[in-house]
């Protein structure tokens, strides 16, 4: 559980939070709510994922769901995501390229798959999956199903520098020029607001995460993080520790944003998942603390010269 050291006041909305995820009706999301969705991104790759919709909903927070390496939307879609669906929040559980259903045929008409995967494809699926992604959540902003400003993203081992680098370029995004000063500007961005990263992996080919953490650490910008790792993982070797000093670096408020929890036995990434351990509950309380509370109203996204 967090600890009373992490901050009493944090400790107490947290444990609101499990109460609340407990007492929750246990009524599956029906049909109508939950879509098979597919996109294509710029580079022409299809990603297909679930979208779990609160429909005329407009504040509700979203949480995009990523798996790691060899993983699929499956992981979440069987259960975590219904989960997080009845506490109130809009899910979207995503199939990265040459992943699950997110496939392409080659000219000798085989499927790709994650055996195919390069050194680019990871920075693609920043730049474009990701993106592509991002393209359809606005789209439902816009439609006033969700909130954008209230983002976040659950990304295990892989999926770590993934989520971490894209939450840098989108807050990178510059706001409209249609406003005479930058606070009453539209912006393009700056709406992922809450990471949980899961037995993190502290980089990919050609993607670290230092530069990331750096910028994203900032207290003005308020990312709340929860890292969570196996105690005895013998793969970690300490860097889900080394990440969460890195974040916390010289930030005042960590306790009030900034956690790190750790769980019994050798057990990496999506393995914590379904095994009673309590980090479901952990990161639905962390969500529900650092998304709900966030006192961002729904704003139209289109420029002012659009509108």
């Amino acid at each position: 559980m967090f600890t009373p050291a992490r901050g009493a006041a944090v400790f107490a909305g947290v444990t609101l939070a499990l109460l609340l995820t407990c007492s929750t009706s246990q009524a599956q999301p029906k049909k109508e709510t939950v879509f098979q969705e597919s996109v294509f991104t710029q580079d022409g790759w299809p990603i297909k994922f679930t979208y779990y919709k609160h429909e005329g909903r407009r504040d509700t927070p979203v949480v995009i769901l990523l798996h790691s390496s060899q993983g699929d939307k499956r992981v979440w879609t069987s259960g975590f995501a219904d989960e997080l669906w009845k506490e109130g929040f809009a899910v979207v559980a995503v199939d990265l390229r040459k992943h699950g259903e997110s496939k392409m045929e080659t000219v000798t008409g085989a499927s790709s798959d994650v055996g195919d995967l390069k050194p680019d494809d990871y920075v693609r699926m920043v730049t474009q999956d990701l993106e592509a992604i991002k393209s359809f959540l606005l789209k439902e902003h816009q439609e006033q199903n969700l909130n954008i400003r209230k983002t976040g993203i659950v990304a295990p081992e892989m999926a770590a520098p993934i989520a971490l680098n894209f939450t840098m370029q989108d807050w990178r995004k510059i706001p409209y020029d249609d406003a005479p000063t930058l606070e009453m500007r539209t912006p393009r961005g700056q709406d992922i607001r809450s990471l949980v990263l899961i037995s993190p992996m502290g980089s990919l080919p050609g993607m670290p995460t230092t530069v990331a953490i750096r910028e994203l650490r900032e207290p003005e910008r308020k990312i709340s993080f929860l890292f969570c790792v196996g105690a005895e993982d013998p793969q970690d070797k300490g860097e889900t520790k080394k990440m969460h000093q890195q974040v916390v670096g010289r930030a005042r408020d960590t306790a009030e944003r900034i956690f790190y929890e750790t769980y019994p036995y050798n057990l990496r990434g999506m393995a914590l998942i379904g095994k009673k351990l309590k980090i479901e509950a952990h990161i639905v309380g962390f969500l529900k603390k650092t998304l709900f509370e966030l006192e961002d109203e729904w704003q139209d996204r289109r420029s002012r010269l659009q509108r």
